[in-house]
């Protein structure tokens, strides 16, 4: 009997063990075998779309061809192929692997172990496309060429600095001046007005890269550079006092920015204060009717900030506000 390979996105632990306990007690029931595989090449990965980060990243997979996108979801969908019902009970999730299972064998659907892995686009590349293409939506829809930003922002120490270091193109422009209060405990320069970097787009414009100071006393500076800004990078350093406090803040000071574009949330220094986790700061985001997608970031590393930065173009994408792309769902 083939195995299949099953990953999830956004699902508790809770949940995953539910899976893997029916994936061990109804094996007799399943036409094929199923596991779950978190971190490796998956036949099906199910989406929780009540999850903001597992809704993101079905929109980015949706259309791929494989893995199989399966959509957990407490109310049905039209239109999509295959919407698993939640909460998962045993009942609906044989006969739904089943029926999956059949239509992949009969239409020859690769598996994980067999499928052949495609050429991959350079990331880097793939979001600059990306960003264009959303950087002229809205200025078709504004009528005239306007500056195009993005805005990081965030506390002090979370790596907004280093964030706009790792992704510019050009060598970043920064206002850093030694620390002579509490924060020089954190780190021994800090940023006073801006910093500045520029990613240049496929079809040649610049998108500027503007990191706020993350002491309070400069608030009104994040304020002017937010204005007109394409989106929002909130960074949140996991060791402070209270994290889910400067998310509050965060969130309620750029309410206007983030209404009529996007926001994404990038949680750094984990490594050092693993508490609270993500989930915490979604929920945290869902009590405020603010679901906004949550990530682990370590802003040295390229790959983590493409991966905010994708799921902030992707939430522009698919936004229904000024800046969502046409022709995109």
């Amino acid at each position: 009997m083939d195995q299949l390979n099953l990953s999830t996105e956004g699902m508790t632990d809770a949940e995953q063990m539910l899976l893997s306990m029916i994936f061990s007690f109804a094996s007799d029931q399943l036409t094929r075998t199923w596991t779950i595989q978190q971190g490796g090449p998956s036949d099906v990965v199910i989406y929780d779309l009540a999850n903001p980060r597992a809704r993101v990243a079905w929109e980015r997979h949706r259309q791929d061809a494989h893995p199989i996108s399966v959509v957990l979801s407490e109310d049905p969908i039209p239109d999509l192929p295959w919407v698993l019902q939640k909460p998962v009970r045993t009942q609906h999730l044989i006969p739904f692997l089943n029926g999956l299972s059949d239509w992949m064998a009969q239409h020859h659907t690769a598996t994980a172990a067999t499928a052949a892995a495609p050429p991959s686009a350079d990331p880097f590349d793939t979001l600059k496309q990306r960003l264009g293409a959303v950087a002229s939506s809205r200025l078709s829809q504004a009528g005239a060429l306007q500056d195009l930003k993005l805005i990081i922002s965030g506390s002090v120490a979370a790596g907004k600095s280093t964030a706009i270091r790792t992704i510019s193109d050009i060598p970043p422009i920064n206002t850093d001046v030694p620390a002579t209060d509490a924060v020089s405990f954190l780190k021994a320069r800090t940023t006073v007005a801006l910093d500045y970097g520029e990613l240049t787009l496929a079809d040649g414009k610049k998108l500027r890269l503007y990191g706020t100071p993350g002491q309070r006393r400069y608030d009104f500076m994040s304020k002017i550079l937010s204005r007109g800004a394409l989106g929002l990078v909130v960074l949140i350093d996991n060791r402070v006092d209270n994290p889910l406090a400067e998310l509050d803040y965060y969130a309620s000071m750029f309410t206007d920015l983030v209404n009529e574009s996007a926001m994404v949330v990038g949680v750094t220094h984990r490594d050092q204060a693993p508490e609270p986790g993500l989930d915490r700061y979604e929920r945290r985001l869902q009590t405020f009717h603010k679901p906004w997608p949550v990530f682990p970031v370590d802003p040295r590393k390229k790959a983590d900030v493409i991966a905010v930065f994708d799921a902030l173009v992707t939430m522009l994408e698919h936004s229904r506000g000024p800046y969502a792309v046409a022709g995109r769902p």
